[in-house]
């Protein structure tokens, strides 16, 4: 800001400054300057601080808007944002400045079922668009009647309601309903999440009901699958077959790598396993709080792409409540509905791009390392390339500024010695000075 009543030809002193690549003028005796390369922001607030024109120099802080939700729960959410430690996160605060989800892409989560009637779960469900609610009949002659919201292979029936809670605390890592001022948010505030179970109230089934589930979840349309489940055991051909039904549609998998500390690329762990063979799975590791590999996650530099937070997660559970859980269960979902906002972002892009562009987006984190093949975690922000730094700006030319001729020094003091060195043409003789004057001075009065 310039001293009020600051006569156009003094204004030369700031366009014409060794410090300024370019000047706008902003009106009201306000000018931004853009600095030339080299120069700190704190020095050139010094520099032109130092001018009797100015009366304030200040740095043009960078804003952007906070996309934060409003959802009560979300102070709780430090996998979405992490209070304690700064950065140790998905980003998604900054992912959700680009967008929070569109709703276009399904997301099947093929576990102990979902809760649909939750209140911060059912606007994000998926609608069966072949079935009538509860008329009773099989509608689309697919085998269950009113499956509407998904299907149960534990039971064979059309209702997937989840008592269990697993499936739920996944479905709202996924989706949660985002800023509606209830409960949590899911890493896609909006979203569609096909509810498959095929886990009993026990929490356990057969693979053959889990490859049903998978082949109805590509059969209607999902695009993403979350496979919060494994174990140790022998690759099973079926569950293999079914994964390469889905690459050939174009459909994602994204499974857990285990809760056993334990080193998949020694032993397989299934489903994750399936990574070795498959390009469209992606295994997933377990970081906690402090950005480390969680101590009972499995990991794999071969079989294991990527980490996203799963210690103390706090989620959506049956009955409307809400909960935390730990383990790679946790952080499947959140590279899960990490895709579904990019593949919203990019409807026309396939399978390959986006896991193309989930590789090369991680944050890189020392302790991942030689744990997992990217050595990062999931970021939501770099995945949807939101800004993290001012834009860059090209340079303004300066107005027209008419020349002023440099007019005389008036002050009283004179300039000042400001550094002074000596030297010689050879050793022990001192024959030359050099000087620096805080000010011009006239060579001919030295």
């Amino acid at each position: 800001a310039l001293q009020p009543g600051t006569p156009a030809a003094a204004v030369a002193a700031v366009y014409h400054s060794p410090i300024t690549a370019a000047v706008t003028d902003l009106g009201l005796g306000v000018l931004r300057v853009d600095l030339a390369p080299g120069i700190s922001v704190e020095s050139g607030v010094a520099g032109f601080a130092d001018l009797p024109i100015v009366a304030a120099a200040q740095p043009d802080y960078w804003v952007a808007p906070t996309a934060v939700p409003n959802d009560p729960g979300f102070a709780a959410q430090w996998g979405l944002r992490n209070a304690a430690t700064a950065n140790a996160d998905v980003g998604a605060a900054n992912g959700w400045n680009v967008t929070a989800g569109t709703g276009n892409t399904v997301v099947a989560v093929i576990d102990s079922g979902v809760d649909y009637t939750h209140p911060d779960l059912a606007g994000n469900l998926w609608r069966n668009p072949g079935e009538v609610a509860g008329n009773g009949v099989d509608d689309d002659r697919n085998g269950f009647v009113d499956d509407v919201f998904g299907a149960d292979y534990a039971n064979w029936d059309g209702d997937p309601m989840d008592t269990y809670g697993h499936g739920t605390h996944v479905a709202g890592i996924i989706g949660a309903v985002g800023n509606n001022g209830v409960g949590v948010s899911g890493v896609a505030w909006k979203t569609r999440v096909m509810a498959l179970k095929f886990m009993n109230d026990a929490n356990g089934g057969y693979t053959s009901n889990a490859v049903l589930a998978l082949n109805y979840a590509v059969g209607y349309g999902a695009r993403v699958v979350n496979l919060s489940w494994g174990s140790p055991t022998s690759a099973d051909p079926a569950l293999a077959a079914a994964i390469g039904r889905a690459r050939a549609a174009g459909v994602v998998v994204v499974a857990a790598a285990g809760n056993a500390a334990a080193n998949n690329d020694a032993t397989l762990f299934y489903p994750s396993g399936y990574a070795v063979g498959w390009d469209n799975v992606v295994a997933v590791a377990a970081t906690d709080q402090t950005d480390r590999l969680a101590y009972f996650s499995n990991y794999g530099p071969r079989t294991v792409l990527v980490a996203a937070p799963g210690v103390n997660v706090y989620s959506t559970l049956p009955g409307g409540g809400y909960g935390y859980k730990s383990g790679t269960s946790m952080a499947t979902p959140f590279v899960a509905g990490a895709l579904a906002v990019l593949w919203d972002a990019h409807p026309e892009w396939t399978y390959l791009q986006v896991l193309s562009k989930l590789s090369a987006s991680v944050d890189v984190l020392p302790g991942l390392s030689g744990a997992v093949a990217t050595g990062g975690r999931v970021d939501l922000g770099k995945l949807l390339d939101a800004p993290t730094s001012p834009p860059v700006v090209p340079p303004v030319s300066p107005p027209a500024v008419p020349p002023v001729s440099p007019s005389p020094s008036t002050d009283a003091t004179g300039p000042r010695v400001t550094t002074g060195g000596f030297s010689g043409s050879k050793a022990g003789t001192f024959d030359r000075v050099a000087v620096t004057f805080s000010e011009p001075i006239l060579a001919s009065t030295l």
